[in-house]
């Protein structure tokens, strides 16, 4: 450690400045403390202008859909259709039929069905012991092992379940 302050100290005494270069240092300070307030007033006017002009959008929409809805309320076609549906209104001659709790049934199976429980035959040890013995011992190389349905495969067992 003490040899590198030694080398950083060496270094540092054989630089020499000129008193141009001090010149030029001390007018870039000075232009740097005098044009930061201004950046930094700038920018914070171009956010408040941003932040603006997005409440002037926003605004904008708010205008644009009340008018949409006051344009559809002029129409007389969908005055009449708001007032069927939300006011229950008919037509002479027609007859209002009002539906509460509408339920809908399901779609009819063709498939029977059955009350009983069935159960499926597996070994799920066996099938893990099988896959492991499979991976670890395959001379086959990863790009041919690799497929492009990694989904296993559904062949049934036929053994007994071990409890």
């Amino acid at each position: 450690m003490k040899r590198l302050t030694d080398d950083i100290a060496e270094w540092a005494s054989s630089l020499r400045f000129s008193g141009f270069t001090v010149l030029v240092v001390v007018l870039v300070l000075a232009g740097a403390v005098i044009v930061s307030p201004s950046l930094s007033t700038f920018v914070q006017q171009q956010r408040e202008i941003s932040e603006l002009r997005e409440s002037v959008r926003l605004s904008q929409q708010a205008v644009d859909s009340i008018d949409e809805e006051r344009a559809k309320w002029k129409d007389p076609v969908y005055v009449r259709a708001q007032a069927r549906d939300r006011l229950f209104y008919v037509l002479p001659g027609e007859t209002q039929v009002s539906v509460i709790d509408d339920v809908l049934l399901p779609a009819e199976s063709k498939e029977e069905t059955n009350a009983e429980l069935s159960r499926i035959q597996s070994n799920w040890a066996r099938g893990l012991a099988v896959s492991f013995l499979n991976a670890g011992t395959t001379d086959a190389a990863p790009e041919e092992l690799a497929g492009d349905d990694p989904a296993p495969d559904n062949t049934p067992n036929t053994e007994e379940p071990s409890e």
